[in-house]
């Protein structure tokens, strides 16, 4: 993995709040996180709880969790409510999804199609309208 991809990665990875605020983490830093997530921001107290407990619980909130695996070239996943997502999580996906939608997981590239957070078709057709009248 060369250093832009590193740097793309580290551009997305983390918590994706309900107000659409990004949270950033490196690639094993979700557990840590979420924990300080839930006592800052929701105001539950996590000392005893375990880290995917936490993880599990932002997700219950309507949270959105962004990570990257390079396990067989997997890419980015997405775990969330996808019944639950917001507006503004919808937008910060889209931009997600068009920046680096080619290295995303294809569980979720289906999700974002299943829960008409992306339409590949009026997308394409907006792409190609552009770049029709940038030939012009």
């Amino acid at each position: 993995m060369d250093k832009d991809e590193q740097n793309d990665i580290k551009d997305y990875i983390g918590w994706l709040a309900p107000n659409g605020t990004h949270f950033s983490c490196d690639r094993y830093g979700h557990g840590a996180l979420s924990k300080e997530l839930l006592e800052d921001y929701c105001k539950v107290e996590t000392r005893e709880m375990k880290s995917l407990i936490c993880d599990d619980m932002l997700i219950d909130m309507g949270w959105c969790r962004i990570g990257f695996s390079t396990f067989l070239g997997y890419g980015y996943s997405i775990q969330a409510k996808w019944n639950k997502i917001t507006e503004s999580q919808k937008l910060f996906i889209k931009d997600m999804y068009f920046k680096i939608g080619n290295r995303m997981s294809e569980d979720t590239i289906n999700n974002l199609k299943d829960y008409e957070i992306i339409d590949l078709y009026q997308e394409s057709k907006q792409t190609n309208s552009s770049i029709k009248k940038l030939k012009k």
